[in-house]
């Protein structure tokens, strides 16, 4: 079970602190990212308003993440050690883990690192957590009204799923959730103890406007 309650947590974690000082930086990569696709898809003979570009960089960037996926787990199958198999040759970033939310329907790749490189093209696993699988409390943050507007419809209870390169799946429960002051609040250091996956995002889902509550949830290894 988790430690109670690691909502009340302070904890040290510095590295997490990109991820919940605010939206609104990070949205300029989601900027970024949508000129990227959109030049890939006109072969740098036009440009479209970042807006509408959006989901052509969601479509794109999620299939040559599915594709960097099952090339690193086809490399973690003939070796011991897992392959990290970045998307396209410049990209900071390689998927690292899928999330898959059976109540729901839905899944999500997980991406290495929660930079905001990184969450303009998925959700990223947090640094100065513990490894995705691994004891501990691992983190994975993303935007709130795109890979992560999901997390509004689980309710405690409810199983997440997470695979990772190896192979090997491992289930979770959903425990606690709450709203958390990003200015005071910080995922908690644990690199040992109960298996506890952390998932969270912006808060309210419904508001554009950047602010400091974070919606977070937790969920105990079953």
């Amino acid at each position: 079970m988790i430690p109670p309650s690691l909502l009340a947590a302070s904890g040290p974690a510095p590295e997490t602190e990109e991820v919940l000082d605010g939206c609104a930086a990070l949205r300029a990569y989601d900027v970024a990212g949508s000129l990227f696709a959109a030049a890939m898809v006109l072969g740098g003979g036009g440009m479209l308003a970042a807006g509408a570009a959006t989901p052509v960089k969601a479509m794109i960037g999620q299939a040559m993440l599915e594709q960097a996926w099952d090339e690193a787990r086809a490399l973690a199958g003939e070796q011991d050690d897992a392959v990290r198999v970045r998307p396209w040759s410049w990209a900071d970033i390689a998927p690292a883990a899928r999330l898959r939310f059976p109540s729901l329907g839905e899944e999500r790749l997980v991406l290495d690192t929660a930079s905001g490189e990184a969450m303009a093209w998925g959700p990223g696993h947090v640094d100065g957590t513990a490894e995705l699988g691994a004891p501990g409390v691992s983190a994975a943050a993303a935007h709130r009204d795109t890979h992560f507007a999901l997390l509004q419809h689980l309710s405690v209870g409810d199983v997440i799923e997470m695979e990772t390169l190896d192979g090997s799946v491992a289930r979770y429960r959903v425990a606690e959730m709450g709203v958390v002051d990003a200015r005071t609040w910080r995922f908690p250091a644990m690199f040992n103890g109960p298996d506890v996956l952390a998932l969270a995002t912006c808060w309210p889902f419904d508001s554009q406007i950047p602010g400091p509550e974070r919606f977070v949830l937790f969920a105990d290894r079953i």
